[in-house]
């Protein structure tokens, strides 16, 4: 099957370039390379897109009527439905569902690998461009200090299957269900991390208590109350600064960037971040 790119239009940079294709019902996604570690992340990805399709899970599919994964220029290409945009958007309580449910799945039928978000921060830190050398120190530093810790809450085998990347931005509302995306991070791990970034986004994004409140509510579970939080906040902090360091030579990100490394140098949790 060929597919015109003529109306590509840019939806999301960061790990992967994505493109809609309307025209087509397609959504390419566009990876860093075609490296061993890529290559494996993308057969997870394409592996779990299938899983979540067995089990009549909502989630976004991928296009089986294309031969994937493409390899193109050093970079592995994946296709996917496109979900037309809809006027309402998913709110936490759809988040708060969702994960309830994922989290309730049965182990699926394939091997998962263990959550570590280490060794992507390391990459990328080893291919820190344009940025103070002295940010990517102290970065560095920062998960040379908390890995331990976080290993700890990893190996006490409380958890299970976990999206991995868990926010708002991951969920896209189409045709009267609301449908997770993005499963490069399905991991096997503590399924709080699941509940970090809505936790955080209080004090980072300004999101009302209320709201939290109510996720909460749904989900069944208040991840501030458990003593392992700090711990999983500080890792997807230092996980969320060093995915902008990847953008943050010129204009808003390098100014978000400078923002948050002033945070986590002064260990202010309160002060507010941006979502770019």
């Amino acid at each position: 099957m060929g597919v015109n790119p003529g109306q590509a239009e840019l939806l999301r940079l960061g790990e992967n370039a994505i493109y809609a294709l309307p025209s087509e019902d397609i959504v390419v996604r566009v990876a860093r390379s075609d490296t061993k570690d890529i290559e494996e992340k993308v057969a997870k990805e394409l592996a779990v897109s299938r899983w979540l399709a067995s089990q009549g899970f909502p989630a976004v599919r991928i296009r089986d009527d294309i031969p994937q994964p493409v390899r193109a220029e050093g970079r592995l290409v994946t296709f996917w439905e496109y979900v037309p945009p809809s006027p309402k958007d998913p709110d936490l309580t759809d988040l708060a569902s969702l994960l309830r449910a994922f989290h309730e799945l049965p182990e699926p039928d394939f091997a998962v690998a263990v959550l570590d978000p280490f060794p992507i921060m390391r990459r990328r830190l080893a291919r820190a461009d344009g940025v103070d050398p002295g940010h990517v120190e102290f970065l560095s530093d920062a998960c040379d200090r908390t890995e331990s810790a976080f290993r700890a809450i990893v190996e006490d085998k409380q958890g299970g299957l976990i999206h991995g990347d868990a926010h708002r931005g991951n969920l896209l509302a189409g045709d009267g269900q609301v449908l997770l995306i993005d499963y490069e991070a399905v991991a096997v791990g503590p399924r709080a991390w699941d509940l970090i970034p809505t936790a955080t986004a209080v004090d980072r994004f300004g999101l009302p208590r209320t709201e939290y409140a109510e996720f909460c509510r749904i989900y069944g579970r208040d991840v501030t109350d458990w003593d392992g939080y700090e711990t999983l906040r500080t890792v997807r902090e230092l996980g969320m600064t060093t995915w902008l360091m990847q953008n943050a030579q010129s204009g808003k990100p390098a100014v978000e960037f400078a923002l948050r490394m002033q945070s986590l140098r002064e260990e202010d949790l309160g002060r507010r971040w941006h979502a770019l």
